[in-house]
């Protein structure tokens, strides 16, 4: 049942690339075991990175993006070789954040309307002198009232981070986050070839229920306070009552199946 269910899904994933403009392709990263099995699904890749300010190679390269359904729970997987474990990492003695995932469930990804937040403090781009400062909140999806673009590249990779929002309660969401060491020591830190990974995970049927919204898919996006590497990617996640539905179907057809055996 489910490995019908992943081929359908798969067959109709539509892969938005991240801006390619004035990137360099890096080499390819590959896809670290965390995201390799156990049923996720990879709806967007942007193993690559911009040229910009504190143009750090794998540092500041946003990787690929992965999103599996267990039941009604939805987890949505990050890899970055940005160093979202501690959510900031200085470059060129300047420190850079890591923003929030960006989430929309309407069909349109022209807005974002919820955000997946770590918990995390954050600035806007040191150049600015008024940048944003946000402080830290506890960790879950919000429905954001307002986005912060304080980022260099704000035209091409906005929104950054969730500047003002509201937690949606009761939805037993959870973040956890991960760090595969590429260059053989045990150091946490930047790397030629180090990717670190972040899972965000909440009940999907429980928000349809709490926001009442029609479901569309999901539209996802990704970037850090330079904002000179973003990712986005969209995928029509099948709604939880459907899923319910479809898996009755099956359960139906094969007890069907199993009585013409019998009479047979």
């Amino acid at each position: 049942m489910l490995k019908m269910s992943t081929k359908n899904i798969i067959q109709g994933i539509t892969v938005i690339s991240a801006i390619t403009i004035g990137c360099q392709t890096a080499a390819a990263t590959p896809v670290i075991d965390r995201f390799s099995s156990g049923g996720w699904i990879q709806f967007a890749d942007d193993d690559g990175h911009r040229q910009g300010p504190g143009a750090g190679g794998q540092a500041f390269d946003a990787e690929y993006l992965f999103y599996k359904m267990n039941g009604s729970r939805l987890s949505i997987g990050l890899q970055t070789g940005f160093n979202i474990n501690q959510g900031h990492q200085t470059y060129g003695g300047h420190r850079y954040d890591a923003g929030d995932i960006a989430l929309s469930f309407d069909g349109n990804n022209s807005s974002y309307e919820y955000a997946f937040d770590a918990g995390n403090y954050t600035e806007g781009y040191f150049a600015d002198s008024n940048r944003d400062k946000i402080a830290a909140v506890d960790a879950g999806l919000y429905k954001v009232d307002t986005w912060s673009t304080d980022i260099y590249f704000s035209s091409q990779s906005s929104p950054f981070a969730m500047k003002t929002g509201e937690k949606i309660t009761g939805l037993d969401s959870f973040t956890e986050a991960g760090f595969i060491d590429g260059d053989g020591t045990t150091n946490d830190s930047i790397a030629s070839n180090d990717s670190y990974w972040r899972i965000f995970s909440f009940d999907l049927e429980e928000l349809l229920n709490q926001e009442g919204f029609t479901f569309a898919g999901l539209d996802a996006h990704w970037t850090m306070s330079c904002g000179n590497d973003n990712i986005n990617g969209s995928a029509p996640v099948p709604e939880p009552a459907t899923m319910l539905l479809f898996g009755a179907g099956l359960v139906g057809l094969a007890g069907y199946g199993k009585k013409r055996t019998l009479k047979k």
